[in-house]
């Protein structure tokens, strides 16, 4: 056999062999679907995101919208409480189907994972005592501003914060809320829907000024388009008949337009 004979061969093996293999590939959503159980990485320290209610279950935004995406899958949900910094180590090493814990969309972490569309816009705020104002970032230079590490916060403060400001890093929204309340920082920057649960329950301090917008979605791995493809339309589907509009309202005050990519 000549080389040119030996090359043609190896193309039609080819050629045979990949589309098995392909056909052979089993997607996330089939595997959920197959599995009777979907891993969705919330954070119950994050109110109104993820909260834990009166009688200790888990509760919230993102927790409402893991139940209703495994009611419309038809399976049940497994939700596992996670840090703002493992939501991608746990997504990407496959502890987790999806992530939903008030996760910002940004260019930098879809080169990691993939994000759907919106399923809500936020702000990042900065909060203190309402004795201490501060209506900009200048206004932070010599104190300390505490944020959750790995956060959409942590990563607007890393990129804007003005030489002088110190940046306090914290493992969890509970903790840089926390230390707030300790004094162990003056002020914190954290999502907007946070802020005014904060707010609620400590009425001397304020939000002083918008930091940053923040679209939020559903982290899934990369490479997975067919799962990719029924999270937006789930969304679609419930933000057409109204569900994620009631999910707003009863969460976050009021209804916001969710743009789409």
């Amino acid at each position: 056999m000549n080389l040119r004979n030996l090359a043609m061969g190896l193309v039609a093996l080819a050629a045979t062999v990949l589309p098995a293999k392909a056909q052979t590939t089993t997607s996330t959503l089939d595997a959920v679907i197959q599995r009777g159980v979907i891993n969705v990485g919330v954070g119950l320290g994050t109110p109104p995101y993820g909260l834990m209610d009166a009688n200790m279950q888990p509760d919230g935004y993102d927790v409402s919208l893991a139940k209703l995406i495994a009611r419309d899958l038809g399976v049940k949900v497994n939700l596992v409480d996670t840090t703002a910094a493992n939501r991608i180590p746990n997504l990407t090493s496959g502890k987790l189907d999806i992530v939903i814990y008030s996760f910002s969309i940004t260019a930098e972490r879809a080169r990691t994972i993939a994000f759907t569309n919106t399923v809500y816009v936020d702000s990042q705020v900065y909060v203190s005592a309402s004795d201490k104002p501060a209506t900009k970032l200048d206004d932070l230079v010599g104190k300390k501003t505490g944020v959750t590490r790995a956060s959409t916060n942590d990563i607007v403060m890393t990129r804007k914060a003005p030489q002088g400001a110190t940046v306090q890093r914290y493992e969890d929204d509970a903790s840089t809320s926390q230390a707030l309340l300790a004094g162990q920082v003056e002020g914190i920057v954290t999502s907007g829907a946070l802020a005014r649960a904060i707010e609620q329950r400590n009425p001397k301090l304020k939000v002083q000024f918008i930091v940053s917008q923040a679209p939020m979605g559903i982290g899934l791995r990369r490479g997975d388009a067919d799962f990719l493809h029924w999270l937006n339309t789930e969304i679609f589907m419930l933000q057409t008949n109204g569900e994620i509009g009631e999910l707003q309202r009863k969460w976050m005050g009021g209804e916001v337009e969710l743009p789409r990519f």
